[in-house]
């Protein structure tokens, strides 16, 4: 027979006892029910004075393009958003715990958003229908976010910002949500299509198996991500395909570039771009650079280019040169600002931003690049490039009085870096010219006032004298703001609205206004206040203590800290002075 534990107990004992394990119990379960309510619910107090855990009102007018159609109606399918950890982990981590929270509260917000937390490490095959490949690797720290059969994983990283000195300074999250998600929610993408006639490395969209794929891996990301349907083009095949029509039909068709092209990528050509001298002159004939330039003059998109300096390509540097772009042989290196490489040589320089704010340059980078913080742009292996005008920053079109070209320069040297040429004999550079800023990436543009309207539209050309410009090494370095470059120039050239607003949670690359973003207080989310020193509001040194929550948010956090021990201690003391005295 079992021990009655109660036996020889007197009836109050009983019920006290009983109590105490019912309170116990109950405690308990009020714990998991705070703690679920808490995220689910939204039943929380954001006391980050960045304002973390809140999604500010941008993110929710930008939201409402996802969520809902332009007739009001929810979209179906809705957004699922899938964590690859338990949610204990997830809130454990500072880098997945906000992420994690912003996208519960689109849960909350949204009604066709749902959140699913799988502990990939325990279940792999939970997400194996996410994988491309069977190589595809998913971490625990990645978000995969679908729409229907599209989907797209982010690391939770790339939620935020790592300045120049690998410290995370900005948190970009409601931006790269927003991105992300309004990319796969297009019902027509636009196209940015790699030529792939010269030489190029470019992106096989249709062939993920592709070893090419890796080396520009980074900048496709880049490009879904800001809503582009990636495609490869050939030239020639084009002008081909037109001379065939022609022949059939005895009519003639001038070939032109793809309809839904709004960016072509010509990255690192190591042939020359052809034409044909026997049919110049010919009705109807265009060659390879003509097409290119039909495309331009057209304003059908703008054109981004990497180059190697070392490579001639004489008809595709003419091109170049129309467009006010003339690119050098010489290579640039700088022993002052430069980062160590993989050749241990001072060719990796430390660009400057073109600071000049009447410059279409500086309206790319918003304020970004004047703040005395800004994360360093990396340029390997370059050239340098000089306006084909001379002096001049423009040249009026042929033919038109209300057409221009313009040349920008984009991004700089130092005041130290030289410019070296080839040796033909011996293949090593020597020094041909003293130290001084060189233009190492520039913008050509084309600019046509609108007489009804008097507004201007504009295409572009965008060259980098380098060819590993937009390399997945390059860009996939969070150590530097190329890709952040690189992304707010792709939005501006390309023209898309259909990305997230950069006024949300990335850098504001092109928003004068603000950085944007929540930057941080410091470089960790704190609870406890840190006495720093520095230049107050007189120009005086002094210390002074840093919180990282405002007077109010630690009162409240503290009331609600001690509200339950408090309670608990009370209902006790009485139960306590009942059983004694009553």
């Amino acid at each position: 027979m079992k021990n009655n534990p109660f036996a020889g107990k007197s009836s109050r004992t009983k019920i006290f006892t009983v109590v105490s394990i019912v309170a116990i119990v109950l405690l308990f379960l009020l714990n998991v029910l705070i703690n679920s309510f808490g995220i689910f619910g939204n039943f929380y107090i954001d006391m980050t004075p960045e304002g973390l855990y809140t999604l500010t009102p941008k993110m929710k007018t930008v939201c409402e393009k996802v969520f809902y159609t332009e007739g009001g109606e929810l979209r179906d399918p809705g957004i699922k958003i899938t964590f690859c950890n338990d949610p204990d982990n997830l809130i454990e981590d500072t880098t997945t715990r906000i992420v994690y929270y912003m996208a519960v509260a689109l849960s909350k917000e949204f009604k066709n958003c749902s959140v699913e937390t799988v502990n990939i490490e325990m279940n792999p095959t939970a997400v194996a229908q996410y994988k491309t490949t069977s190589l595809t690797k998913i971490e625990p720290t990645d978000v995969i976010v679908s729409y229907g059969s599209r989907y797209s994983i982010v690391s939770a990283g790339d939620f935020w910002h790592v300045g120049s000195d690998n410290v995370v300074y900005s948190y970009d999250g409601e931006y790269k949500m927003a991105s992300v998600m309004l990319s796969l929610t297009l019902v027509n993408r636009p196209s940015a299509y790699f030529v792939t006639d010269h030489g190029e490395t470019y992106y096989d969209a249709e062939n993920p198996e592709n070893e090419m794929n890796k080396e520009v891996g980074v900048f496709a990301d880049l490009l879904k991500e800001r809503g582009f349907e990636i495609k490869t083009l050939s030239l020639s095949a084009i002008i081909e395909e037109a001379e065939k029509k022609s022949a059939e039909t005895g009519k003639t068709v001038i070939p032109e570039i793809n309809e839904d092209c709004v960016l072509l990528i010509i990255n690192n050509p190591k042939e020359d771009f052809r034409s044909n001298p026997d049919k110049f002159g010919s009705f109807g004939y265009v060659s390879e650079t003509e097409l290119l330039d039909r495309y331009m003059t057209d304003e059908r998109g703008s054109i981004v280019v990497s180059k190697d300096y070392g490579t001639t390509l004489p008809n595709f540097e003419d091109f170049l040169a129309e467009w006010g772009m003339s690119c050098t042989d010489t290579l640039v290196s700088d022993p002052v600002n430069s980062v160590v490489n993989d050749a241990g040589d001072d060719t990796s320089i430390i660009a400057d931003y073109n600071l000049d704010e009447n410059t279409y340059a500086y309206d790319v980078y918003g304020d970004f690049a004047s703040v005395s913080s800004a994360p360093r742009v990396v340029i390997n292996n370059t050239g340098a490039i000089i306006s084909s005008w001379g002096e001049s920053v423009g040249s009026g079109e042929a033919g038109s009085s209300k057409t221009s070209r313009i040349f920008a320069p984009f991004l700089y040297s130092s005041d130290f870096s030289e410019a070296k040429a080839k040796s033909d004999k011996t293949g090593e550079y020597s020094l041909i010219a003293s130290q001084g800023k060189h233009v190492v990436a520039a913008v050509g543009g084309r600019q046509t006032l609108n007489g009804e309207t008097g507004e201007n539209t504009y295409a572009y050309i965008f060259c980098a004298a380098s060819p590993e410009f937009f390399s997945s090494g390059t860009l996939g370095n969070s150590s530097y703001a190329n890709y952040d470059i690189v992304s707010a120039l792709v939005h501006n050239i390309a023209r898309l609205e259909t990305h997230a607003d950069n006024a949300l949670g990335g850098l504001s690359l092109n928003n004068k206004e603000t950085l944007g973003g929540k930057m941080l207080v410091d470089t960790t989310i704190r609870d406890t206040e840190k006495i720093v020193q520095g230049w107050n509001d007189k120009g005086e040194w002094e210390s002074y203590v840093e919180n990282a929550m405002t007077k109010t948010h630690v009162i409240v956090f503290s009331v609600i800290i001690f509200s339950i021990p408090l309670a608990i201690a009370v209902v006790g003391i009485v139960l306590c002075i009942k059983r004694k005295y009553l």
